[in-house]
């Protein structure tokens, strides 16, 4: 009535060819790994991730297939998943962040391959803070290639190295990011004075190929205009307590905190 597999605390834990289907919440999920600060510790290898069988009598059928950890270095490989469909899907993010007041601070990166989708029109569905990094080994996870990246979508993540379409979106709840770039964690915190505490966090793509054209008052159209804007939210007490997101590297990008503009002294 809620997860075949569901894990805390783990260390150097291999979870080998599990068989898992028809749970209520998810199949397999994990809280929190990677002690030994390294890929290919605490690890999901070859599983058979059922989200619903056919036949079954009362139509129950797993919500996820693995909710992955709100911790860095976990890997999930040779993994099929199958049936997961009526708005399921087969990966979610940050165990137990259901509700935005007591996640992790997010942005935290998990590495998949081998992975295999069979009746699964979506593949992720991020949960709360929205702010994961998949990376894909060998492009089964995201269908870009190996060393590619999905993260959730903002709009600061329109890049020409990724795709982010309304198909995309739904399938991967995201953008999905060819090997040209990277997609990396940056934190920022210790804001001072305190008043930036609570204060969400605006980017807007910079690009000199971008803005290195405009006119001064086109430009300032651009930046006035607020539905350019990705937004991130402060977070308390969450490893670090701040603004944690992904950036995609290789860009430049412009960044404020409040809604026009405040003045920091530190941070």
């Amino acid at each position: 009535m809620r997860s075949g597999l569901i894990a805390e605390e783990l260390g150097d834990v291999r979870f080998n060819n599990f068989k898992v289907v028809d749970n209520l919440k998810a199949n397999m999920e994990i809280t929190s790994a990677g002690a030994f600060w390294e890929d290919d510790r605490t690890q999901i290898n070859g599983a058979l991730n059922i989200g619903a069988s056919r036949g079954n009598s009362d139509g129950t059928g797993a919500a996820k297939g693995i909710v992955t950890p709100r911790t860095e270095f976990f890997v999930v490989k040779n993994v099929r998943f199958h049936n997961f469909e009526g708005g399921s899907y087969a990966l979610g993010s940050c165990s137990h962040c259901e509700h935005g007041a007591a996640t992790d601070s997010g942005a935290r990166t998990v590495t998949f391959e081998g992975l295999e989708f069979y009746n699964v029109p979506i593949r992720i569905g991020y949960n709360a803070p929205r702010k994961a990094i998949y990376f894909d080994r060998d492009g089964s996870l995201t269908g870009q290639g190996p060393n590619s990246f999905a993260t959730p979508y903002e709009k600061h993540h329109e890049q020409p190295e990724c795709k982010f379409s309304s198909e995309i979106r739904k399938m991967f709840d995201g953008v999905v990011c060819d090997n040209r770039v990277q997609i990396r964690r940056v934190a920022f915190t210790a804001p001072a004075p305190g008043d930036f505490s609570g204060m969400p966090m605006y980017f807007l793509r910079y690009d000199d190929d971008l803005v290195g054209d405009m006119s001064n008052e086109t430009l300032q159209e651009y930046v006035d205009n607020k539905s350019n804007y990705g937004r991130v939210p402060y977070k308390l007490k969450s490893g670090p307590s701040g603004w944690a997101t992904p950036f995609i590297t290789g860009h430049k990008y412009k960044m404020h905190w409040g809604m026009i503009g405040l003045d920091f002294t530190g941070m």
